[in-house]
């Protein structure tokens, strides 16, 4: 018995060995993994704009990024699992006045005391790929770059996030939602305790325990591995089923009370596209299609990205044309109508813009303004605006002191740009001016 038992502990010494050296090399093998992307991702990041590439050069690693974005952001559906959000095949055009009304192509916006530059040039400056102006509720100025075409849907980023706050709001109109009720009675098992004590208004307000994401370039940030599971970046590091959900599941303690801090994070906006999929039986993307596409009467198809467990990508993935998102500003300077008809509830923008800014405020500021963020929407309220954010530049602004709405659908370097960003609150400015002369 004694000789037994020493040689099954020498067995079992072994298989520890042995299992602790597989784990070593697997570990060892996603770190090398890991820094391999790291370096890539830092490559990447750093080509030049102009540089030529091939259409099979373009991958989920690069597809964000300098050179490859002139291309892929408004070609979404060939990098990423897509639903369509169909259109209006009777819907008619946008109504324009053409033949630049309002002189803009001439004008200058002034971006230091010392220098003024011409709107084309500017646009181009900040590689501008579509750029539209809304007054009176026709299309006064459009122009196009890097390829895109009328018909081309160009990624929103978190631009998205603003369809789904509007959503939600229409939800709780309807009866469907209660927004100071909890994720849980609505989403019971949803299993991520980060969500204890929140309630939708939190989720809407961003202001929900998620720890720092770090950064969206690293490997070992939650930032990175969101976007893998969210789909705009490949499986690595061991991911073999792309889920949101079960992302969001590893968060079981909230990092500060809900209510108490501003903490931008897409995870808000993802789990109430699934509260805003549980209370109405019907996929995000037919939602958008009934509660926007049909009512602003949309000529083209738009698009949003969906993981391998169907989740919308409601924080970052739709996909709409250029004019299209001008019926959407319009509808946000009309207050929720287009064409005379009612699209969102009057008491979303009650509840957003027309209430005062309330702790916990956001931190960030543009050319001496604090940026206020509420429902999913940010306001400037010295300029009088209400305004989507999208990384890389894409924004729809609704000025209401100047009764304009105005798209930007560009393609910058990085995800935000603080210089760019400034530039385009002077557009904003300029064309506002300009048109109401």
């Amino acid at each position: 018995m004694a000789k037994n038992s020493k040689a099954d502990y020498k067995v079992i010494q072994i298989l520890i060995v042995f299992c602790f050296t597989f784990i070593s090399t697997q570990t060892n093998a996603q770190d090398s993994e890991a820094v391999s992307i790291n370096e890539k991702l830092d490559v990447i990041r750093n080509y030049p704009f102009d540089m030529p590439f091939e259409r099979s050069d373009i991958n989920l690693l690069n597809w964000q990024y300098w050179p490859y974005s002139r291309y892929a952001s408004h070609h979404p559906r060939e990098f990423i699992p897509m639903a369509t959000i169909h259109a209006d095949a009777e819907a008619v055009a946008l109504e324009e006045i053409k033949n630049d009304p309002f002189n803009l192509m001439e004008l200058k916006v002034s971006v230091d005391t010392e220098k003024d530059v011409l709107l084309p040039d500017l646009l181009k400056s900040i590689n501008m790929k579509g750029f539209a102006v809304m007054h009176g509720g026709k299309l006064v100025f459009e122009t196009y770059d890097q390829g895109m075409q009328k018909h081309d849907i160009q990624i929103l980023q978190s631009t998205s996030k603003t369809f789904t706050g509007m959503l939600i709001h229409k939800l709780a109109s309807e009866g469907l939602l209660d927004l100071g009720a909890n994720v849980d009675e609505y989403l019971p098992d949803l299993n991520a305790d980060v969500f204890k004590g929140s309630t939708l208004q939190n989720m809407l307000d961003m202001e929900v325990g998620f720890p720092d994401f770090g950064s969206y370039y690293k490997t070992e940030d939650f930032g990175f591995m969101s976007e893998v599971h969210m789909g705009l970046k490949p499986k690595v590091l061991g991911v073999e089923h792309r889920s949101t959900l079960l992302f969001i599941q590893q968060f079981q303690k909230p990092a500060f009370a809900a209510g108490s801090k501003f903490s931008y994070n897409d995870m808000n906006t993802q789990v109430l596209a699934m509260i805003a999929e549980q209370v109405t039986g019907k996929p995000y993307a037919q939602l958008i299609e009934e509660n926007f596409w049909r009512p602003l009467q949309a000529r083209y198809d738009a698009a949003i990205s969906v993981d391998e467990d169907g989740s919308a990508g409601a924080s970052w993935g739709m996909a709409i044309t250029l004019r299209d998102a001008a019926r959407f500003g319009q509808m946000m300077l009309n207050r929720g109508s287009f064409k005379g008809k009612r699209v969102i509830p009057e008491s979303y923008f009650e509840a957003t813009f027309d209430q005062p800014p309330t702790e916990p405020l956001s931190p960030y500021f543009v050319l001496g303004q604090q940026e206020d963020y509420r429902n999913q929407v940010w306001m400037l309220r010295d300029d009088g605006l209400m305004h989507t954010i999208g990384s890389f530049g894409q924004f729809i602004f609704a000025d209401y002191k100047n009764e304009i709405a105005i798209v930007f659908m560009a393609n910058w370097k990085h995800t935000s740009h603080l210089e760019s960003k400034e530039h385009l609150i002077r557009i904003v400015r300029a064309v506002g001016e300009q048109i109401n002369r």
